[in-house]
This record gives C-alpha cells, sequence and structure tokens, in this order.
C-alpha cells in the first residue's frame, strides 16, 4: 500500500473530532488529504463543481465493483469486503489526495512558519476522519491497513443529541443512529488491538494529558510538538477544519488547552426538554451506560 501506518479518527458528526484531529495534525509526521473521508472520494458542496465531478468520476468504478456506496455516511451498517482492485484504488486516492491537499490551513506547514516539502507530505502518515456511517467501514480499513492505527472518539449522547435536534432531526431518531454507531465503535475497540477508545469529556477536562495519550498510541514522539495547530473561522475562534474556517494559528500547550471548554457538555444537555431526553434515552440509554454515561 502507498500509505504507511495510517491514523483513522472513528466517531461521531459533531462529537469533537474537530478537536482530535488538530491535535495530531499538530505532529509534523501526519498530514490529511482535502476533508473527511466521503469527502475525499465524492467532494463536498463548496467545492467547485469540476472538482467534484472529478473525485465521482475516479470513485465510480469502486461503487460498481463494490455494488454498493461504500463512503455514504448516512448507511449505518456493514460493508461487503472489498475486492484486491477496490483495496488498491482507495489507498491510490487517499494518498493521492493528502498530496494535492497543500492549502495554508491544510498541509502546507508542519510547524509554525515552517513549509513541508512535496515530499514530506508524500513520506508523511495519512490522517482521515470516519465518522457516523463510516465507522462501519473500519473493518475494510483494518483488512486493509494492518499497520493502521484508530482512534476512536465517543461523547455523552445527550449533548450530541441536542446538536443534532437544532439541525432538524428528532430525539428518538438520532437516539437510534447514535445507538448503532457507538455499538459499532464499541465493538471495534474489543475486537482490534490498534483500535483505541477516548471520551470527549476526558479530551476537554485534561486536554494535555488525552493528547499525550492519544500521540503514544499512534506511536508517535509527541515532543515533536511544541506548538498545536488550530484553524479558526470569520470571526477568529477556533472552529471546525471546513466549512467557514480560514486561518491556521498555533498555540502553546498551555494557550491550547485554555481554548478548549470543558462544560460545553452540561450546557447542551440542559436545553434538552425533558420529552427528547426521555425519547433519546428510551433509544440510545443502554449504549450510553456502557459508555460509562449516567443516564
Amino acid at each position: 500500500m502507498l500509505n504507511k501506518k495510517p491514523i483513522f479518527i472513528v466517531g461521531l458528526s459533531r462529537g469533537g473530532s474537530s478537536i482530535l484531529l488538530n491535535i495530531l495534525r499538530s505532529h509534523p509526521s501526519v498530514c490529511s488529504p482535502r476533508g473527511e473521508t466521503q469527502e475525499v472520494f465524492y467532494g463536498k458542496s463548496n467545492e467547485p463543481l469540476l472538482t467534484r465531478v472529478s473525485k465521482i468520476l475516479r470513485y465510480m468504478p469502486i461503487m460498481l465493483c463494490q455494488r454498493e456506496h461504500l463512503f455514504s455516511p448516512h448507511r449505518y451498517h456493514e460493508r461487503r469486503p472489498l475486492l484486491e482492485s477496490s483495496k488498491k484504488a482507495i489507498d491510490r486516492i487517499l494518498f493521492h489526495d493528502k498530496s494535492l491537499a497543500t492549502d495554508d490551513t491544510q498541509n502546507q506547514f508542519k510547524a509554525e512558519g515552517v513549509r513541508y516539502t512535496s515530499e514530506e507530505i508524500r513520506q508523511s502518515r495519512l490522517l482521515s476522519k470516519n465518522l457516523d456511517g463510516l465507522v462501519f467501514t473500519t473493518p475494510l480499513f483494518a483488512d486493509m491497513f494492518p499497520d493502521a492505527t484508530f482512534i476512536g472518539l465517543v461523547r455523552n449522547g445527550l449533548a450530541v443529541c441536542e446538536g443534532h435536534i437544532r439541525r432538524g432531526s428528532t430525539a428518538s431518531a438520532y437516539g437510534k443512529l447514535y445507538a448503532r454507531v457507538c455499538g459499532q465503535i464499541l465493538a471495534d475497540a474489543q475486537r482490534l488491538d490498534n483500535f483505541h477508545l477516548f471520551r470527549y469529556e476526558d479530551l476537554t477536562r485534561d486536554t494535555l494529558k488525552t493528547a499525550k495519550q492519544i500521540f503514544e498510541f499512534a506511536n508517535l514522539d509527541g515532543d515533536c510538538v511544541p506548538k498545536f495547530r488550530l484553524v479558526v473561522g470569520n470571526e477568529g475562534n477556533p472552529g471546525r477544519t471546513g466549512g467557514s474556517a480560514v486561518e491556521l494559528r498555533w498555540f502553546s500547550p498551555k494557550e491550547f488547552a485554555e481554548t478548549i471548554t470543558p462544560g460545553v457538555d452540561e450546557e447542551q444537555i440542559q436545553k434538552l426538554t425533558s420529552k427528547d431526553r426521555d425519547n433519546f434515552l428510551a433509544e440510545a440509554g443502554g449504549i450510553l451506560t456502557s459508555l460509562g454515561y449516567a443516564t
């Protein structure tokens, strides 16, 4: 395979994965493609039409051979085993897209004021995000890349549910999805030696300690990270790595930890109505308990 020792973030949308991505991307040996895994294969809405079409065209042979839409985050079930031709094509596309991600908020800088060379990007470890329905691709990537590292991130489902309700979902519907996604994450964490599970709350409560553990699990030397990178949005606040993200900034470890808000879960949970809380717990209460969260 072209990608050696890749790293995959596995988790939930609105679950804090961008913080985890920025921690790992702060290491000079790690680079990412242009977006989350599904965006690598069929694009995202804010990309030029020609870019999206070219991505879909290179993805279409894989879909035809596999007879399914492998990288849809809206498909919450296991995928078929990959053909050898599909494995090589997926590996090649991820490697190629990582090499093309050279914008200033992507793979342009390996440290503050220090640029990557093209060869350094090629030799870097791939880091990609598999969220929601894409957690069901973990067995495929584990088979493709025996040397891969999977970093799972879970978060209190009641807090995540509030974020999805604000975006049009219902508590009951999201509870079902949360239970399926987190159930798969737990199963893979128990089955795979190279899968390491973290909780968002631990990451926000003790950011630097958890970051050190993440680097250790990924076999990365944390001493190579004197500063942490963050992509900020239009208002200058730390934001997601896509969408309105417009500027890359570097923070000392202390400054980086101070940008992470530890009490956000409680704030979101308090916004839920008692009915929404009950409806969510009716679907996901069991998995929430399995993850160590109080219900």
